[in-house]
């Protein structure tokens, strides 16, 4: 999965563009590890997927991916800041995601049979939990790590 990074004047008569927050691109990285295990539903290739990470005048983050392979394409933005920290920056993008192909795609991930994981954030930053037992399966990005133990 791709990367591509828009780059948006962070405000009128700025002179200077923002970079990518490196903690949003972690939270991405981390989010799209994990898409490769546990899908269920719809047989869908992400090979060819790129995402998008913008920051509007505000310093608002918008993330998204283009449509390929049959698979929708989005863009969201719910205002939070380029300097959220990168726990709750990987719990939205992975929650994000996850509505996404639930919605759009009639995609379950990460599911574990009939049980959907559920981002959330915990002292130890963000995890995958099973919200019938409110245990912590997977640190988000390490989803696939877990399958194979």
């Amino acid at each position: 999965m791709a990367l591509r990074l828009v780059r948006r004047r962070p405000a009128i008569g700025s002179d200077h563009d923002v970079e990518a927050p490196q903690v949003w691109v972690r939270a991405l990285e981390a989010v799209a590890r994990d898409l490769r295990c546990l899908r269920y539903g719809r047989d869908v290739r992400l090979g060819g997927l790129v995402w998008d990470l913008a920051v509007n005048g505000n310093y608002a983050v918008t993330i998204g991916w283009q449509g390929v392979h049959g698979i929708s394409g989005f863009s969201r933005c719910d205002g939070l800041s380029m300097d959220t920290p990168f726990t709750e920056a990987a719990v939205w993008v992975a929650d994000t995601v996850q509505s996404d192909l639930a919605g759009y795609d009639f995609v379950q991930w990460p599911s574990q049979g009939q049980r959907m994981l559920q981002p959330r954030k915990r002292d130890d930053g963000p995890v995958w939990i099973d919200t019938h037992t409110d245990a912590t399966v997977a640190a988000i990005g390490e989803l696939c790590q877990y399958i194979e133990r």
